[in-house]
């Protein structure tokens, strides 16, 4: 039995008055035709084609250690900035992990960059090697410790596919009784709802491309001052499929307390 093409559709849209006026870059639904029915299970995740990125300038040892130690601060307050979520994004979420590693990646660097101008870490902090990227990867799993939440890699659902994909068609000549009983691309999802998150390496100031995009209230966002830019992407599986959304989240630093603060959070991609 032939399994059919999988097919998607990519659009580029930009919408106002959708979703708090938030510039939404959507993904729509993939029509997988005979995923289960093939016995071929549908994927949990996303599948990422991966571009590694030239490594350009190495960072100096002086270089890395500043990066260690702005990776983090800026780390420390997402954590926290999403233990203190309620009502609005970033909502609070139970059962959640973190990966620990920049941008859940084996060598901490993107292996494709949003479409967002100035979203390359590499423009705040030269190229550091495999040694200062594994120590801040471990200091990533005191922050995460110390703080109580889970530290891990991806969620594993072979046979969960997206939100939004629809059920498969029956397959031609087949009895009614078989038609009325078609395979269930969700059946392998988890019965109660996981997140996994992962957060890119620090960008300093606020990424240009993210001045005109809308941000989770509609309102569009330049801040002064000292300012540092955190790519969150989150995972999320539960009964109903996965979805994926990536998040660009906007702190400055407090002339009071010192701290970074969370000031904005602008929505880039989603999937479903």
């Amino acid at each position: 039995m032939s399994i059919a093409t999988p097919i998607f559709e990519v659009s580029f849209v930009q919408c106002p008055d959708r979703m708090r006026g938030t510039q939404r870059v959507r993904v729509a639904r993939f029509a997988l035709i005979s995923c289960l029915i093939a016995s071929a299970g549908c994927r949990s995740v996303p599948p990422r084609e991966a571009h590694p990125p030239s490594p350009g300038r190495q960072a100096s040892p002086a270089e890395e250690l500043s990066l260690i130690r702005a990776d983090s601060e800026l780390f420390t307050a997402v954590v926290r900035a999403q233990l203190a979520g309620k009502n609005e994004y970033p909502y609070h979420l139970d059962r959640l992990r973190y990966d620990s590693r920049p941008y859940g990646t084996a060598s901490g660097y993107p292996e494709i960059f949003a479409g967002v101008q100035g979203i390359d870490p590499t423009l705040s902090f030269a190229h550091a090697g495999r040694s200062a990227i594994g120590e801040l990867i471990e200091n990533r799993k005191r922050i995460l410790e110390s703080n109580g939440v889970a530290e891990g890699g991806p969620l594993a659902y072979p046979q969960c596919a997206g939100a939004l994909v629809p059920l498969p068609p029956p397959v031609a000549g087949s009895p009614s009784s078989a038609r009325a009983k078609r395979a269930d691309v969700h059946a392998g999802c988890p019965k109660t709802t996981q997140y996994y998150l992962t957060v890119g390496l620090p960008i300093r100031g606020q990424p240009p491309g993210l001045s005109t995009i809308r941000d989770s209230r509609g309102q569009f966002v330049t801040l002064t001052g000292d300012v540092w830019t955190a790519l969150v992407d989150e995972h999320a599986i539960g009964p109903r499929g996965w979805t994926w959304s990536q998040y660009a989240w906007l702190f400055r630093r407090s002339r009071w307390r010192g701290h970074l603060d969370l000031a904005g959070t602008v929505l880039i991609g989603v999937v479903e």
